[in-house]
């Protein structure tokens, strides 16, 4: 939630900068948060959904993922602090420079581009647990809490990874004469607009919808192995 919360508090300042450029499009302060603050953003809700699958992975059942739900936190979260290292670095360059740096273009197009596969990534990593928990499953399905829980957590991240992919194709061309990055439609339909209906996903798909309640953990693998071998005892 603390990560959400302060993703939350960088994309508003970002968009802080966009009005203070709408009054004067020749503000340097204005510039500088709108390209570091609403790129580096998501880093922030990415972060959070790492964290929030290692334990959903630890709550359900461990042994049902291919790598330990502890790794989630040592391979995604580190990727996480390069990509926004080199994302707000290269902002900077390109705020110094007035956009005419390709140096500044390069850099951050790698951290967006090392975000975009990191998320595809963990995204297979997702649906190949999903898809293992579900085959082992005894008889029942996901109770109804999961699945929605699942469903918007998967939901925020495709929506994060197609606003990543259209961040790679805008920088593409640079900031100076292009096209794309004064295409203002384009930029509110697959920045802004994307990344408010992921927050909503990730606060309708809450943690608290399985975590800290007295129900017992959607038929456990384990009790689902201990009546398998009483029965073949029998």
């Amino acid at each position: 939630m603390t990560l959400m919360i302060f993703g939350c508090l960088v994309e508003i300042g970002g968009y802080a900068g966009r009005l203070v450029l709408y009054n004067n499009p020749f503000s340097f302060g204005g510039f500088m948060d709108q390209i570091v603050l609403i790129t580096t953003a998501p880093v922030f809700f990415t972060a959070g959904i790492y964290i929030t699958l290692s334990k959903t992975i630890n709550f359900l059942a461990p042994e049902v993922s291919r790598i330990k739900p502890e790794l989630f936190y040592w391979i995604f979260i580190p990727l996480d602090i390069v990509c926004l290292i080199l994302q707000a670095a290269g902002g900077a360059i390109s705020v110094v420079s007035s956009g005419g740096s390709q140096t500044g273009v390069d850099i951050a197009m790698t951290g967006l581009g090392l975000q975009v596969g990191g998320l595809f990534f963990f995204s297979a990593l997702f649906i190949d647990y999903v898809t293992r928990y579900v085959r082992k499953k005894p008889s029942s399905p996901l109770g109804t809490r999961i699945r929605v829980f699942l469903g918007f957590l998967g939901a925020a991240i495709l929506l994060i990874f197609t606003r990543c992919v259209y961040r790679c194709y805008e920088l593409s061309k640079g900031y100076v004469h292009s096209n794309l990055i004064t295409d203002q439609g384009l930029f509110i339909g697959l920045e802004g607009v994307l990344v408010v209906i992921a927050s909503f996903c990730l606060c309708v798909g809450h943690p608290g919808l399985i975590f800290g309640r007295d129900e017992p953990k959607a038929m456990s693998l384990h009790t689902f192995d201990e009546s398998t071998n009483t029965e073949s005892k029998a």
